[in-house]
């Protein structure tokens, strides 16, 4: 529930507040001041509602099964020259986190953000590991080699890598935060197996790096463009403008015309797509993962459900767990994802103000009018969403 606030202490200060009923029952969440509308927004949870929000993903997330490393070409990541493969026992940590009550969520091939403040202000943030400098990349190395001179002579090892801060690294960009859940260690976040410390930075406005993500948002209305299930029928997907506040500490997928070669099939080069997806909103029915065999059928069968990428599991504790199809040594992408072929509805109506205003900033941020334009409007697929957009932009040319 977003509120527009009348009177109401909080953190400290005096706030206006046009509906105390509702505070009454809920649970404040965020509260930040908008300066284009000139008001405080309160987001607040309301009490005794389903409260319970997915794990966001800020770390590398284990295989639900027991993994195994083999001497082959990766067909997932080019020059690689071995993949990671499961093996058919689940691991003790997935089962210790009750993996059977965990709500099971579809992995989606896109870019990892991060919604949370910047300078007072709900903010989406693109994903952006630090890696390891030269010399750093040189010192790992060499304890890597020495590390398996030590196995090879079945010798005891006590020494453990450490990194050096101030030489082992890469310059970050301005405002880059390290990932939350990392060990950090003498006030450093450390890195991953092969040096990469999971971060974010700021999407700052006119970033051309970032300029796909831009166009899932609009910073001036504090709006995002999001994609999630229909609360209906959770079979159809609903496309809507949402108050970037009620993301905050979120994570989502960014997917789109641009993103990892657009596996979804979404837009096209004449008509960019560019949406956010809060990650575990996309929910999938599969076998459980203590029967391999079922679960391994339910992907290489030619049933839509199993078109994805792969799964994660979010745990009430906090934890998730993955599936991704190469762990099982099936191919992705695949022609025809469960994601592309399903029902899309849009759901955006905005003040002729906003609409107004978007349009203005051009075209690479323009997709909140063109949907705006097509409030209403039932998309028989994910996949020819862009086609009712061209056909407005022609209308309008």
């Amino acid at each position: 529930v977003t509120l527009v606030i009348n009177q109401l202490s909080y953190c400290g200060k005096t706030y206006m507040a046009y509906d105390t009923e509702i505070l009454k029952t809920s649970a404040i969440a965020h509260v930040y001041y908008n300066s284009a509308a000139c008001c405080v927004i309160i987001n607040c949870a309301l009490k005794g509602a389903d409260t319970h929000k997915m794990n966001p993903v800020e770390q590398k997330i284990s295989c639900v099964y027991v993994t195994a490393v083999k001497e082959v070409s990766s067909s997932k990541r080019q020059y690689q020259p071995f993949k990671v493969s499961a093996t058919i026992d689940m691991t003790e940590k997935a089962q210790a986190d009750d993996i059977a009550s965990a709500k099971v969520t579809e992995k989606l091939d896109g870019t990892c953000c991060l919604i949370q403040e910047f300078q007072g202000l709900p903010w989406l943030w693109a994903r952006h590991d630090r890696k390891p400098s030269k010399v750093g990349e040189r010192r790992l190395a060499q304890y890597k080699k020495s590390l398996q001179k030590i196995k090879e002579n079945e010798k005891p090892y006590t020494v453990d890598f450490s990194w050096d801060a101030s030489k082992d690294f890469k310059e970050v960009p301005t405002h880059w935060i390290p990932a939350r859940r990392l060990e950090v260690k003498n006030g450093v976040a450390l890195p991953d197996s092969i040096g990469h410390t999971p971060g974010w930075v700021p999407v700052e406005l006119n970033s051309r790096q970032h300029c796909w993500h831009l166009s899932a948002v609009d910073y001036v209305s504090g709006l995002a463009l999001v994609l999630r299930e229909s609360e209906e029928d959770s079979s159809d997907l609903i496309i809507e403008s949402i108050p970037l506040s009620s993301l905050c500490g979120q994570t989502c997928e960014l997917i789109g015309t641009n993103i990892n070669g657009n596996p979804y099939n979404v837009g096209s080069k004449k008509c960019p797509i560019h949406i956010l997806v809060p990650h575990g909103s996309l929910s999938l029915s599969c076998p459980h993962p203590m029967n391999y065999d079922a679960l391994y059928n339910w992907f290489d069968s030619s049933s839509s459900e199993g078109q994805v990428e792969g799964i994660v599991w979010h745990c009430a504790n906090g934890e998730l767990h993955k599936l991704h199809r190469h762990h099982l040594n099936l191919n992705w992408p695949v022609p025809e994802p469960k994601l592309s072929n399903r029902k899309v509805r849009v759901q955006m109506e905005l003040p002729s103000s906003n609409v107004d205003g978007i349009a203005k900033k051009g075209e690479s941020q323009n997709l909140f009018s063109l949907f705006s334009s097509l409030n209403g409007h039932i998309i028989c697929s994910l996949q020819d969403l862009h086609k009712s957009i061209e056909i407005i932009n022609d209308a309008t040319s």
